[in-house]
């Protein structure tokens, strides 16, 4: 540590100031100067009876003046700020008059502003005649700076609050982004701004709001194509641009906002979650740059609007899932009621037939049919729960393009032709193979030939297409029906989505096909699209399947099998608690030379097969007490029941299900109502 002063006692003040002076080297006088310039503090004596006005030498240093220059009340005037002068002179009168003198006011310094406070102490004889005065100038360019940066601060803070509880109370993004945006224009002195959105039909950008430009410049750039211009860049790269000193250079960039006058111009991207929503840029006709504060506020803000404009799209997306939701609901109700009333009616016509009458075949094949259609409708419910947990499963082999559609066109043909539609078909005569689960593939362009007939009025025509371009295999299948509204393309592949379901439209569709179509096709490694001119207009839907390379498509070979059953086993045990469903199944096993017997729960189906030691359980799982799981188990531990054949016959078809009646000991999984093949392939099961 440095020398301790000396302190001087025994003395009055003055002499121990003088002492502790001398003992630092310094005189008061270099005193008073020191404290003068740390605290950036000059003084003035004015003496009007000699027309002098005395500067210190800090005063000096605070205008810029040359040390020892003569001043006058006019040459100090000439520096204060141009803005300010009115008001010091009106001080400075108001003082002539006794008031007091003290004031902050910007004075101009080799071109740059300081801020500066005067303070004065005037006299004036028994007449009121000023005869001079003492005053101090204080720098206060620090403490100013300071203060307008935290008045900036709160105003931001305040402008950033009130904009973050307006947008994500509003369900008007729109309007509230014009309000907020004049807001903040004001707030940075901008003069123009401009909020783009993407357009995901159109695959541009479309003006949503605007601010400082006429209704006719605004709607020139109602639209703008990504990669063009400044906002078109910043959507098609995602990143900020900052164009400042515009018209001093030439960017094709600049060309749009140049046209319009503005110098400086900051453009944000509005992102959610890493996806482009929009753009929102700010631009000053009167300056030619940002301060980097400016900008800070403007991404802050752009943030903001991105938060919202994501909830709003988030929140109307719930809000059409629910109404697609309650629509398909209320279709699903509509298309079963519709096979149920001809079941119902046919099964009150035979009754009263007698076994004979020549009508009772044809109401049978009728309530096949309406079994038949009610099965399809079940297997598309179970469908979209296998696209949900994407548990679909394909079997993958080389198949020739052409041969699927065919088989395509001859499950669809009934539906055709009963809606009078014509069918033109023109497909390649050479194979066009690619790598496909046949079933699957089969079953995508069946959906788009129903699709297509369901949507065309009796008359009308569908043409389906394939060939090769490029590495890929091209399917299209057009129409000349309903069309698809320009709003509907961007969702018609969505699950539950509709075109139109106006009741004239109902034809047996859930909104399932469609989604179906898209989720195959892209575990294909392909890509489905939908294209229409509009409403009125029909629609064209294109797959693009890769090619695969190499050996020749192997022949398909047809089963002659089909429709034969297997000679049944001698014993069959028909278990579930649903009488009716266990009876008649009962009953058709006899009918194909089974001998049967049923039990309606679990605990009684396993006495049952102790007493009767079946061959073949059909078992029903979701039963009171022991459930079909648990009673396979205990089969299973039976001696017999080791060597039985035991299948799941249930409603439940899901994937997680199947892997639990593996898990129990089930040979085979069949869904209710079990068909004639179905049966049959349990037989076979049973004798092997």
């Amino acid at each position: 540590m440095g020398k301790m002063a000396e302190v001087v006692v025994g003395c009055g003040p003055d002499e121990g100031r003088r002492a502790v002076d001398v003992a630092l080297g310094l005189d008061r006088s270099q005193n008073f100067a020191r404290a003068q310039q740390l605290g950036q503090i000059g003084w003035w004596r004015l003496d009007t009876r000699r027309n002098v006005l005395t500067w210190s030498e800090e005063n000096y240093r605070i205008f810029g003046v040359t040390l020892g220059a003569s001043q006058t009340y006019e040459t100090f005037l000439e520096a204060v700020h141009p803005d300010d002068r009115d008001y010091v002179d009106e001080r400075w009168n108001a003082a002539l008059r006794g008031e007091p003198y003290d004031l902050e006011h910007r004075i101009i310094v080799d071109g740059a502003v300081k801020w500066v406070r005067e303070k004065a102490d005037l006299d004036f004889d028994a007449n009121g005649n000023l005869l001079g005065g003492f005053g101090i100038t204080q720098d206060i360019t620090d403490r100013k700076a300071v203060e307008t940066a935290l008045q900036w601060s709160v105003r931001r803070n305040e402008l950033l609050s009130n904009t973050a509880a307006r947008l994500l109370q509003s369900r008007d993004v729109q309007g509230v982004v014009s309000e907020l945006c004049a807001e903040l224009m004001r707030f940075i002195n901008c003069d123009v701004f401009f909020n783009f959105v993407v357009d995901e039909s159109a695959k541009r950008l479309r003006l949503n709001a605007c601010g400082g430009i006429g209704e006719a410049e605004a709607a020139q750039i109602e639209w703008l194509d990504f990669g063009v211009a400044i906002c078109g860049c910043v959507a098609r790269d995602g990143e900020r641009i900052i164009a400042e000193h515009i018209s001093c250079h030439e960017d094709v960039r600049t060309a749009l906002v140049k046209s319009l006058g503005v110098e400086a111009y900051c453009c944000h991207p509005l992102l959610s979650q890493g996806k482009l929503i929009g753009t929102l840029s700010f631009g000053a006709k009167s300056r030619p740059t940002f301060t980097l504060d400016e900008i800070e506020v403007m991404q802050a803000v752009s943030h903001l609007v991105a938060m919202a404009m994501a909830r709003l799209k988030m929140e109307q997306a719930l809000r059409d899932s629910a109404r697609r939701k309650d629509e398909f609901l209320a279709t699903l109700a509509h298309e079963l009621r519709n096979p149920l009333a001809p079941i119902r009616t046919g099964l009150h016509l035979l009754r009263q037939f007698d076994r004979q009458d020549p009508n009772a075949p044809r109401v049978q094949e009728m309530m096949a049919r309406q079994v038949d259609h009610i099965v399809r409708l079940v297997d598309d419910l179970m469908e979209v729960s296998r696209i949900r947990s994407g548990k679909i499963e394909l079997k993958m082999e080389r198949v020739d393009v052409p041969t699927i559609i065919h088989q395509a066109i001859e499950a669809s043909r009934p539906f055709l032709d009963a809606s009078g539609i014509a069918l033109s078909v023109r497909v390649p005569t050479r194979p066009l193979h690619i790598e496909a689960d046949p079933v699957r593939l089969t079953q995508v362009i069946c959906n788009l030939l129903n699709n297509a007939a369901k949507y065309t009025e009796a008359g009308g025509r569908v043409d389906i297409e394939a060939h090769a371009r490029d590495d890929q295999a091209v399917v299209s299948v057009a129409d000349t029906g309903a069309g698809i509204p320009p709003e509907m393309l961007p969702h018609i592949f969505e699950l539950f989505a509709q075109v139109d379901r106006t009741r004239d439209r109902a034809q047996g569709g859930l909104g399932i096909g469609l989604a179906l179509v898209r989720t195959l096709v892209t575990m294909h490694g392909g890509e489905a699209t939908a294209e229409s001119a509009g409403p009125g207009r029909g629609s064209r839907f294109v797959l693009r399947l890769p090619l695969s390379q190499g050996a020749a498509c192997a022949v398909p070979q047809e089963s002659g099998s089909q429709g034969k059953l297997a000679p049944p086993p001698e014993r069959v045990l028909v278990i579930d608690d649903n009488e009716d469903a266990a009876i008649s199944m009962a009953m058709l096993l006899r009918a194909m030379g089974a001998e049967v017997r049923a039990a309606y729960d679990g605990a009684r189906g396993i006495e049952t097969f102790e007493s009767f030691l079946p061959g073949l359980v059909f078992l029903d799982l979701g039963m009171p007490g022991i459930d079909g799981f648990e009673t396979a188990r205990r089969l299973r531990a039976i001696p017999a029941g080791r060597s039985a054949t035991i299948v799941a016959l249930t409603g439940w078809g899901g994937e997680e299900t199947r892997r639990q009646t593996r898990e129990a000991g089930f040979d085979l999984h069949m869904t209710k109502p079990a068909s004639l093949e179905d049966v049959a392939k349990a037989f076979a099961f049973a004798r092997v």
